[in-house]
C-alpha cells in the first residue's frame, strides 16, 4: 500500500466516516482492501428518499472525488455511479463532472425497482458477479460506497470530518424537503422545518418507509446513517406493522400464514441464488428452535428489506422479515453462527422479471400520495444537538469531553477504543457539552 492510500485511510478513519446510507460500516476499513472494482451507490433505494439526489445535482464533483480518492486507496481500476435512470437531473450532472475525467469512471444505469441500491443486488446490476451466502462485495473484489459517504471521503481528505448531513423529511409533513442538519439535530426540529406533520398523533420513523426504525423519541438526534426522517398517521399500515411485536407475528402466522411462496418468489437474496426460503422459515415456527434447520439459520442471509411483509404478503399482512430477525437474535444468542458460506452461486433466471417497480411498492405500501417533490431548503442551524455514540456498525464510541466543557465544530468528542471496529464522532456545533452517557452527548450552543 503506497503512503498516499494509508494517508487517504488515515484522515477518512479520523474524520468519522461511516456508510451513510444506513448500515453504518467504518469506510476506513473498507478502504484498506485491495479490489477490481468501486461502486458508487446514487440510487436512492427506499421510495420518498431524494437525500442522494439532490447531493449528486449539487455536488457530484465531490462525490466523484471521494470514488476516485476510493479506488486509489484501494487499486480499483474502475469505477461506476449507479443511478436509477430515472433520476435524469442526477445523471446528468455527473455526466458533466465525468466530461473532463480519464474514462476509468462510468455511469451505470439501474432500474427502477426495489430494492435496487441493496449492496448485493448493486454488485450483480453492475457487474453481474453474485457475493458469496453470508459473505461481502469485497469476496469478488468490489467496494460499495453510499454517494454521501464518498462525499464525505473528498472532505475527509481536505481535512473536513462528518459533523452534517443531507436527510429527507417527508411523508405526512405539510413542506417536504431536503434539509442538511448537523449530526444528532433532534427528529422534532427537523419536522419543524419540514412545516411540522400533518396530524397531531403522526409518527415518525428513521430512514425509509420499508427498512426504516420507528423513532422513540423526537427529542433523540439523528445519526451519521439517517438519510430521512418521515412522518406516518399512527394507524397507517407501515407503522402497524412496525409496531407489531414477534409474539403477536407468531400468533398470526401460525394461524395465516398458507405457505404460498410468494414471499420467497420475491425475496431478493433468494432470487440471487442464495437459500433463503421465507416461507420455509415461516413453517419452521411449529417446530420451534430446538434442533435448528438449514431454513432457519437462513435468517442469517437475510437482508431485512421488507419485501416479504410489505409486498408479497400484502393480504395475509404477515412478515417473514420480523420472523427471521428474531430467529437470528436467538441464534446469536445461542452461540450458533452462520452456517452458509456456498460462493459458486448464480442469480435465478426469474430475477428479471420479479423485479418489483417502485410504482407498484408505492401503491402497495399506501405511500403514493407522499411521492412528491421534495426540493432542497438549506441548512438547519441547531442550538442543541445530541451526537450519536453507538448508531455504526462495531463498538460504541466512548465519550472523550465532559459536562461543562466547550467545544468547538469538529472537535473530536468520542472514539472507539483502539484496536476495535468502530467510529470517531465529533462536535456538529459549537458550545458546551451540557450532558454526556453511553449512548449520546449533547451540545448546546448556548
Amino acid at each position: 500500500m503506497s503512503n498516499r492510500a494509508e494517508k487517504i485511510i488515515q484522515a477518512v478513519q479520523e474524520a468519522g466516516v461511516i456508510g451513510a446510507g444506513g448500515g453504518g460500516f467504518p469506510t476506513h476499513a473498507k478502504l484498506k482492501a485491495q479490489v477490481d472494482t468501486v461502486i458508487a451507490n446514487g440510487s436512492e433505494c427506499e421510495p420518498l428518499l431524494a437525500s442522494e439526489k439532490n447531493l449528486l445535482n449539487q455536488h457530484a464533483e465531490s462525490v466523484l472525488e471521494g470514488l476516485a480518492l476510493a479506488m486509489e486507496a484501494t487499486g480499483a481500476k474502475r469505477g461506476f455511479v449507479a443511478l436509477k435512470e430515472h433520476n435524469r437531473d442526477a445523471i446528468q450532472a455527473v455526466q458533466k463532472a465525468l466530461s473532463s475525467g480519464d474514462g476509468r469512471i462510468r455511469i451505470h444505469r439501474l432500474e427502477n425497482y426495489y430494492p435496487a441500491g441493496d449492496e448485493f443486488l448493486t454488485v450483480y446490476d453492475v457487474t453481474g458477479w453474485v457475493v458469496p451466502e453470508g459473505g461481502l462485495p469485497l469476496d469478488v473484489g468490489v467496494v460499495v460506497c453510499n454517494a454521501l459517504t464518498l462525499s464525505q471521503v473528498a472532505d475527509a481528505f481536505h481535512g473536513k470530518p462528518v459533523t452534517e448531513r443531507p436527510v429527507t423529511v417527508a411523508g405526512s409533513v405539510r413542506k417536504p424537503a431536503v434539509v442538511v442538519a448537523p449530526i444528532g439535530t433532534p427528529y422534532a426540529d427537523l419536522l419543524a422545518k419540514a412545516g411540522g406533520a400533518r396530524h397531531a398523533d403522526d409518527v415518525l420513523i428513521d430512514g425509509g418507509p420499508m427498512m426504516g426504525n420507528l423513532v422513540a423519541d423526537p427529542r433523540l438526534g439523528i445519526a451519521r446513517t439517517t438519510s430521512g426522517v418521515l412522518a406516518l398517521p399512527a394507524d397507517h399500515l407501515i407503522v402497524r406493522l412496525k409496531k407489531t411485536s414477534i409474539a403477536q407475528m407468531v400468533k398470526r402466522s401460525k394461524a395465516a400464514c398458507c405457505q404460498c411462496f410468494r414471499c420467497s418468489d420475491l425475496c431478493p437474496r433468494h432470487l440471487l441464488g442464495h437459500n433463503l426460503h421465507p416461507h420455509l422459515a415461516m413453517r419452521s415456527l411449529d417446530y420451534g428452535l430446538a434442533e435448528p434447520s438449514g431454513h432457519v439459520t437462513a435468517a442469517f442471509l437475510c437482508s431485512q428489506c421488507g419485501v416479504c411483509e410489505l409486498l408479497a404478503c400484502d393480504a395475509m399482512l404477515l412478515s417473514p422479515r420480523l420472523v427471521l430477525a428474531e430467529y437470528k437474535k436467538q441464534l446469536i444468542a445461542r452461540g450458533i453462527k452462520n452456517p452458509h458460506g456456498r460462493t459458486k452461486l448464480s442469480a435465478l433466471a426469474e430475477i428479471s422479471y420479479r423485479r418489483i417497480p417502485v410504482s407498484t411498492v408505492l401503491k402497495k405500501t399506501g405511500i403514493s400520495e407522499y411521492a412528491v417533490e421534495t426540493p432542497f431548503a438549506g441548512y438547519l442551524q441547531a442550538e442543541l444537538v445530541r451526537v450519536p455514540l453507538c448508531r455504526h456498525a462495531g463498538a460504541p464510541a466512548v465519550a472523550r469531553v465532559k459536562k461543562g466543557e466547550k467545544v468547538k465544530m469538529g472537535k473530536a468528542i468520542a472514539e472507539t477504543p483502539a484496536g476495535m471496529l468502530g467510529a470517531v464522532c465529533h462536535a456538529s456545533i459549537a458550545g458546551t457539552i451540557t450532558a454526556v452517557n453511553e449512548d449520546w452527548i449533547e451540545i448546546s450552543a448556548k
